[in-house]
């Protein structure tokens, strides 16, 4: 019997080693984190007003708005985005690592960006909700947020295609390269 707990206890411990060493290598280095995510920020900008002059010719009524949500939906979301594409496809062959790394930076991406704008919906209703230290103010705080993060999953496709599809195959590529992660 102590036999038994003993051997499960070491499948337990190399488990915890193995998760452990994963998230160390999923780390990204600093000037990756930095120098990438002003890159990838620019990048998900410039796509935006590419979309935007090629649909309608910048004629919208705040293209600085719209720009400056996908410059930092784009910067927040690089890290993150590449950590988890690390950590779940880092030592897989490479055309796991570029479906992979090519889906979770477009989740990433979208995902901190659709936080940003539901952040700037928040803003543009919070004159209209409760005070902030009551049930009614969660609730609307809550809705208010999912509405925003609803209508922008449908609306930012426009803005998204065509441009920044190339941006996430793009990454895709970069992240499938032999030494797009770190070493084992």
């Amino acid at each position: 019997m102590a036999e038994i707990e003993a051997g499960q206890q070491q499948v337990q411990q190399g488990f915890f080693r193995r998760l452990g060493t994963r998230l160390h290598d999923a780390v990204p280095d600093a000037n990756i984190v930095l120098f990438g995510s002003a890159a990838w920020g620019v990048l998900m900008a410039m796509s935006a007003v590419a979309s935007i002059w090629t649909h309608n010719g910048m004629l919208i009524a705040s293209p600085l708005a719209v720009i400056a949500v996908y410059f930092y939906g784009g910067s927040l979301g690089f890290a993150p985005g590449l950590m988890l594409a690390r950590f779940l496809f880092g030592r897989r062959g490479r055309v796991a690592r570029f479906i992979g790394g090519t889906l979770i930076i477009l989740l990433a991406t979208h995902t901190a960006t659709a936080g940003i704008f539901a952040l700037q919906y928040r803003v543009f209703y919070s004159h209209w909700h409760a005070t902030f230290p009551n049930i009614i103010w969660f609730f609307q705080f809550a809705f208010t947020s999912a509405g925003a993060i609803y209508q922008y999953s449908v609306d930012s496709i426009y803005y998204y295609w065509p441009f920044s599809l190339l941006c996430f195959l793009g990454y895709g590529l970069w992240f499938a390269r032999p030494h797009g992660h770190k070493p084992h």
